[in-house]
């Protein structure tokens, strides 16, 4: 008989953000949590040397952290996470989760040997998670990717409508060249995302002005988008000084 308890096992993504320093110190969290899929990489913080120093940040360079695991270990692993890595000091890092609507065989089977048994029901909980989320989300994850040389472009418009600060990966671009000639532009291989995670109610404004700075009609070649974010800790929002 399927339990309750395994239809919570539905997957979650968590996505963490620290700097860089603090990487081997969230590796081992996540081993004594026992994080079955979980995956790192280098950033930078989009911060400038005085916001840095206002917001007491140690530096700009950054490990995300993308990991997947049930929804019932997801609370558990944040609550580690904010305590050992400190996150309620502003600066310190961010957690958050987004919700998914489906994930590969593999890793289903990985969190529940029942999963044949139970995988419609999962389907549902992931489905209505993300609608519920959609609609009571408090944050909202912005994603902007332009041609490389652009972040600051992006941040500047971003710092204009009140966000404080994102993180930038680096990336190139694939794809049909074909579409490049539909869309009657040249894109460059080279591209930076820009990761923000700001209120709700300021998105719109961000996207906005995101769009008419570095949008597809610029030298930016700029696309946005955003995701809804289910919880969310270590942003500090409130400001003060570090003495």
């Amino acid at each position: 008989m399927i339990q309750e308890a395994q239809i919570n096992h539905a997957p979650k993504l968590l996505a963490i953000i620290v700097d860089r320093g603090g990487g081997k110190r969230l590796e081992g969290i996540l081993h004594e949590k026992h994080a079955h899929f979980h995956y790192m990489f280098h950033a930078m913080g989009t911060a400038s040397s005085e916001i840095l120093r206002l917001f007491g940040l140690s530096g700009t360079e950054k490990t995300i952290c993308i990991c997947i695991e049930p929804a019932i270990k997801i609370k558990s692993i944040m609550t580690a996470v904010v305590e050992r890595m400190e996150l309620t000091r502003p600066g310190n890092g961010i957690v958050f989760t987004i919700p998914v609507s489906g994930v590969s065989v593999t890793v289903y089977n990985a969190y529940s040997k029942e999963f044949q048994d139970i995988k419609e029901r999962w389907l549902d909980k992931m489905d209505r998670d993300a609608e519920n989320t959609r609609q009571e989300a408090n944050y909202e994850l912005v994603v902007t990717v332009v041609n490389q040389g652009y972040s600051e472009n992006v941040m500047a418009a971003a710092h204009a409508v009140g966000a404080r600060g994102g993180t930038i990966v680096h990336a190139r671009r694939t794809g049909l060249e074909d579409a490049v000639k539909f869309l009657g532009i040249s894109l460059q291989a080279e591209k930076e995302i820009v990761a923000i995670v700001i209120p709700k109610n300021q998105k719109k404004d961000l996207m906005q002005a995101i769009s008419k700075t570095c949008g597809m009609k610029t030298d930016a070649h700029g696309i946005v988008i955003s995701l809804p974010v289910e919880s969310c800790e270590g942003i500090g929002l409130d400001t003060h000084d570090e003495e």
